[in-house]
């Protein structure tokens, strides 16, 4: 009589930093919980049943995903309410430009953290696809903001458009092209990711300067923004180089639950969900008030 199989469990289907190959070797901090490479799809998706050190980073953004459109659905309603004036189809473009960017940004890093395990080529490829998706949420973000902001001066719209879409483009470059992936193009590469996320304050600094700080609190959703830009930051900061906190404090504690880049995750998801708050915030002023009249008014107290 056969004996009755059983069903490996989580730690079987998992090993430790000292046994997985180097490629795979990203914090030394995180002792466990790695998944064994193999080059099986179908094994790739079984691990979405048991717990290993990117179960949380894969279900963040999955279920991120997941609940996006249903969040964006609401706003796009919301948009359609009767105390709105003057609501043009670019609105709801704008929106959405926001919430599709934001969509393919949980998308990606669902998916890298993922198959990760599969192999050396499709691990750098969705590697690639995740720091892409940072690029177009960036980007994303920006243009409706930057479409609220100045709202009554097209000019200064296609000006900031133009500052975001070129950092944008030359970090996607930098990114996506083999010459430019190299180890030598590596400080590059970091740098042209911090002048994209810097460049936040490039838009905002220039609504101070025109239209003043009261102005910019009030209407344009930049105490939102600054709150997002903490949670992005945040986040950043405790995952970023040589930081890797909380698990640098208590290596192997960490490997499953809380680790930096767990706590990044849900501070994106954080993020997003308040720029939204922002960009409402923004539409509301652009659509119950005389905007334009205020923005003129607060433009010449400012000289």
């Amino acid at each position: 009589m056969e004996a009755p199989t059983t069903r490996p469990t989580a730690k079987a289907r998992t090993t430790t930093w000292h046994e997985i190959p180097e490629r795979q070797r990203d914090n030394k901090y995180i002792l466990s919980g790695y998944r064994l490479e193999k080059a099986d799809y179908l094994d790739i998706v079984t691990s979405l049943t048991f717990l290993h050190n990117e179960t949380c980073n894969v279900y963040t953004h999955l279920v991120g995903a997941l609940l996006l459109p249903l969040i964006a659905t609401t706003f796009m309603r919301i948009l359609s309410e009767p105390q709105f004036l003057n609501v043009l189809g670019t609105d709801y473009f704008m929106f959405g430009i926001f919430f599709w960017c934001a969509e393919c940004c949980l998308i990606f890093s669902a998916t890298y953290h993922l198959v990760g395990s599969h192999s050396h080529d499709v691990e750098q490829f969705w590697h690639r696809m995740d720091l892409l998706g940072i690029v177009i949420v960036t980007v994303g973000t920006f243009i409706p903001g930057i479409f609220y902001i100045f709202i009554c001066e097209p000019g200064l719209q296609k000006l900031h458009w133009a500052i975001i879409v070129a950092l944008g483009s030359t970090t996607a470059a930098l990114i996506s092209i083999p010459r430019f992936r190299t180890l030598r193009f590596r400080k590059v590469r970091v740098g042209a990711y911090f002048a994209l996320g810097t460049s936040a304050f490039i838009p905002i600094l220039h609504g101070v300067q025109l239209y003043g700080l009261e102005y910019m609190l009030q209407y344009s959703g930049m105490k939102w923004y600054l709150l997002e830009l903490v949670f992005y930051g945040g986040g950043a900061s405790l995952y970023g180089w040589q930081s890797r906190t909380p698990e640098r404090f208590a290596p192997g504690k960490f490997d499953i639950w809380g680790s930096s880049h767990q706590i990044f995750h849900v501070s994106i998801m954080c993020a997003m969900y308040i720029h939204a708050i922002a960009l409402l915030q923004a539409f509301t002023a652009c659509h119950t008030l005389d905007i334009c009249s205020i923005q003129a008014a607060h433009r010449a107290g400012q000289r």
